[in-house]
């Protein structure tokens, strides 16, 4: 059969509309998909929090930036530093990761900081404790913001301190060392059956000894390092003196004995009710229920030399946009978003029982039962620069040890090391 010229012609323009009608049916979904994909897609480490923690926030920024996918990664506290090392430097970490308030001068290097157009420094100051800009800001850049503020806080026994007739937690270190002679139990024939408060040892006792002692030292006014941040400047009449308050508690000769290394660690011998008192975190209390749910114990604020002037000592996470991340203005934006929307801040203090970083926050928990010591402290909150949390921690271990077990005066110790820092500070 042939066909007429005009046929031919309504039987082509038919088979074309055919064929865009069937490539539509085909490719049309993967093409609305195309045009919907998100131009920018951030990869966000975190430490310990569970997706749902962050689920809410993600879901609300992206609604309010629909070009920006977030994918959140939870790692373990224990390998996570190692993890985000080996990853930037391969190449493949993340472009927003959890940052350790002690980290800056040992990782600032790894983090852009924020632009002033998206945080100005006014408004930062505004936003969080001191504590805070002494951590996360260097010559006007912010490089970090926090989630959440925790400090160094007193657990007590309240069996315990009632059996005694202790009506109220100490509040100064002169009360607490009244409060150790009441509490503290001796063996028939000698030795502690009871410690009254787990200080005075190294790490393997003393799960914060490190943080306790930096915090006696700036109780102290110690000055820790100096001014240009370039050496360590602990070996100094402040220092000397807080080192020797601190290990004062754990010399069998002291009046003020109460503690050894041979103990069980101190989160493990409150639990079991052999200590009446430690010095920890908020973070630490879910540990603390999990050894012991029936414990009965209250949280107090760190003692002080002088009440008027408090000092605490915080320990805690930030978020921060790493240097090879191709999205920093995103990747800032997400950080900003999560750390300081009302909405979003409340929801995670919610979801993790951790204190609350924002002073918008703060004010609202102060007289909360449970994390309202924690907030009040974070506006006392103190740091000083650590050029390696890790390599500080096992200094003033060996410090701590050599004036407990005699093997070198306090002087000397403090100056041992002084000099083991000052060499990590000069590489």
């Amino acid at each position: 059969m042939r066909f007429t010229k005009p046929q031919l012609i309504i039987l082509s323009v038919a088979g074309f509309v055919a064929l865009v009608i069937l490539l539509m049916v085909v490719f049309g979904f993967g093409l609305k998909d195309d045009l919907n994909r998100p131009n920018v897609e951030l990869e966000v480490w975190g430490v310990g929090d569970e997706l749902k923690v962050w689920q809410e926030s993600i879901t609300k920024f992206e609604s309010i930036y629909p070009s920006v996918r977030v994918r959140y990664t939870k790692l373990d506290a224990a390998t996570y530093e190692k993890q985000l090392l080996d990853a930037l430097a391969a190449g493949s970490g993340p472009d927003v990761f959890m940052f350790h308030n002690t980290w800056l001068p040992k990782h600032g290097n790894k983090v852009v900081p924020a632009s002033s157009e998206q945080i100005p420094l006014s408004t930062f100051r505004n936003l969080f404790p001191v504590v805070v800009e002494q951590d996360f800001v260097k010559g006007g850049q912010i490089f970090s913001l926090p989630l959440s503020v925790d400090t160094l806080a007193l657990f007590y026994n309240r069996d315990i301190f009632d059996n005694k007739r202790i009506a109220l937690a100490p509040t100064t270190w002169d009360e607490l060392k009244a409060t150790i002679l009441k509490v503290r139990e001796f063996k028939v024939g000698g030795g502690l059956s009871r410690a009254a408060l787990s200080i005075g040892g190294t790490s393997r006792s003393v799960t914060n000894a490190a943080d306790i002692l930096s915090l006696i030292m700036l109780q102290y006014k110690t000055e820790m390092v100096n001014p240009d941040g370039s050496r360590m400047a602990i070996s100094n009449p402040q220092g000397l003196a807080a080192l020797n308050f601190y290990t004062q508690f754990s010399r069998s000769g002291s009046a003020y004995y109460t503690w050894s290394d041979s103990f069980k660690p101190s989160i493990d011998s409150f639990a079991a009710k052999q200590t009446a008192m430690i010095m920890a975190y908020a973070s630490e209390i879910p540990e603390i229920k999990a050894k012991n749910p029936a414990l009965n114990f209250a949280v107090a604020q760190a003692p002080q030399f002088n009440k008027n002037e408090a000092i605490n000592f915080a320990n805690y996470w930030g978020l921060a946009a790493s240097i090879k991340t191709p999205h920093p203005k995103e990747a800032w934006d997400f950080i900003i978003f999560t750390t300081t929307n009302s909405e979003v801040a409340s929801n995670y203090i919610t979801l993790t029982g951790k204190p609350p970083a924002p002073r918008f926050l703060i004010n609202e928990y102060l007289t909360n039962p449970t994390l309202g010591v924690f907030a009040a402290q974070a506006l006392t909150a103190r740091s000083w620069p650590q050029i390696d949390n890790v390599e500080v921690k096992k200094s003033f271990d060996d410090m701590i040890e050599s004036v407990v077990t005699n093997k070198l005066s306090s002087e000397k110790a403090l100056r041992e090391a002084e000099n083991e820092l000052n060499a990590l500070m000069e590489r």
